[in-house]
């Protein structure tokens, strides 16, 4: 159980990897230490005892008491091994269900943009069908007022009226007069016609809109319960991966303190017996963007480079960015996407390669827009703010990273608060 060079790499250089866990290992390291520490003791004792050839009754009961403590810590590291394993199984579940969380929002942002593309359409048809209304109205009274001239003059024949002139050019007038009005009228009953047709159309489209709404209205009610019941389950996990570890863990610890206690005795009868004798990018590079990169999303930097994260052992490698889920993430510098899923950690991650051996991290995201293989451009929006990873609030975390190592983004982007997300070439 003695953590190696690898283990303490991870638990250092891994931003999201969570101060329980370290205390976990670093736990069961120093538990599994003192106990080696409690067998030379018990061994010490034991061969001066035997040395001497008169052991004490204190002395036994000492040693008695560390074999029984040595025991309770084997067990006690037994049951939170057998919690470390249902702890892993919980983390796959949280994994399974932010993925799904991200799968959901992004197929509500699709429904939300199909629900508006309707709504528009409905309010266009809507507009048409007043304007069709309108022109109907319009054209009915020019009808009607063409209607009640034709009567006025059909009450006199119309060859009485030819008959009646005596001018050849006025005759001819009132011919082209009458030829006038009879198309006019054909053409406005056949533009009536048409207008009443179109209007029929409208209201139909209308109709389907309407019914296309409802629809996607009651999709979209569907899709944002299925969210909010994804939501509780990742609650839950939550819950379940916050508490058996810390409630072992303080057993750990107050068995720890035992254990230092009774070690401390030893010591002061090892010393007392101590004489008697015993056995044995396109663009820019980013190299030259430095000072120059537009923060990837506005927000409050929460946390900075180089700053403590719950312990003096551990560091942050990057910067956390307050700020409310769903908000667009956006590529600092151009880059081709070469991670983009679920990382213990770091929840829904995305990691771009900028070149000569840089790279910009992104975790904490609500959705991924983009695929590994993607080539973004500064600006490009690739993610959405999320909690993923297990965070209790929303926002991103950010590294720069320079042939694995970390840098400070602060002294990379803008100077300033990221309240600004702009284009960097």
């Amino acid at each position: 159980m003695r953590l190696s060079l690898k283990h303490y790499r991870v638990i250092k250089y891994t931003p999201g990897f969570s101060r329980r866990r370290v205390l976990q290992r670093a736990a069961g390291c120093r538990a599994v230490a003192a106990v080696r520490g409690i067998l030379c003791a018990v061994l010490l004792v034991t061969g001066v005892s035997a040395a001497a050839g008169s052991p004490t009754a204190s002395r036994q009961a000492t040693a008695a008491e560390l074999v029984q403590l040595r025991q309770r810590i084997h067990a006690l590291e037994r049951e939170l091994g057998s919690v470390q394993g249902r702890h892993s199984a919980v983390e796959v579940q949280l994994r399974n269900v932010e993925r799904a969380l991200g799968g959901l929002a992004q197929r509500r942002q699709a429904l939300n943009t199909k629900l508006a593309g309707r709504r528009r359409r409905l309010a266009q048809l809507q507009r048409r069908r007043l304007a069709l209304t309108d022109a109907l109205a319009t054209q009915r009274g020019a009808l009607a007022q063409q209607v009640r001239a034709a009567y006025a003059m059909g009450r006199q024949p119309r060859l009485k009226l030819f008959l009646n002139q005596q001018d050849p050019e006025e005759l001819g007038r009132l011919a082209v007069y009458f030829d006038y009005l009879n198309r006019a009228r054909s053409q406005e009953i056949e533009a009536v016609g048409q207008r009443l047709q179109q209007l029929s159309v409208v209201r139909a489209q209308i109709e389907a809109q309407v019914v296309q709404l409802d629809r996607l209205r009651e999709e979209q009610l569907a899709q944002q319960q299925a969210f909010e019941q994804r939501r509780a389950t990742r609650a839950a996990v939550l819950a379940r991966l916050g508490g058996e570890i810390q409630s072992k863990n303080d057993e750990l610890k107050r068995l720890q303190r035992n254990e230092t206690r009774l070690q401390g005795l030893l010591r002061h009868l090892q010393d007392a017996m101590a004489g008697i004798p015993a056995g044995p990018s396109p663009g820019q590079p980013f190299g030259r963007l430095k000072g120059r990169l537009t923060w990837p999303t506005q927000g409050r930097i929460a946390a900075r480079f180089g700053t403590p994260r719950l312990s003096s052992a551990l560091k942050w490698r990057g910067v956390l960015i307050d700020a409310p889920p769903g908000q667009p993430v956006r590529a600092v510098s151009y880059g081709r996407v070469v991670f983009a899923d679920w990382l213990r950690g770091f929840g829904l991650l995305m990691i771009i390669d900028h070149g000569d051996g840089y790279m910009s991290l992104y975790g904490h995201n609500q959705t991924l827009d983009k695929r590994a293989g993607d080539w973004v451009e500064p600006g490009e929006v690739i993610a959405t703010v999320g909690d993923s990873g297990g965070e209790k609030h929303a926002g991103l975390y950010f590294e720069i990273r320079h042939n694995g190592h970390p840098v400070d983004p602060a002294a990379w982007c803008r100077s300033g608060p990221p309240r600004h997300v702009g284009m960097n070439r």
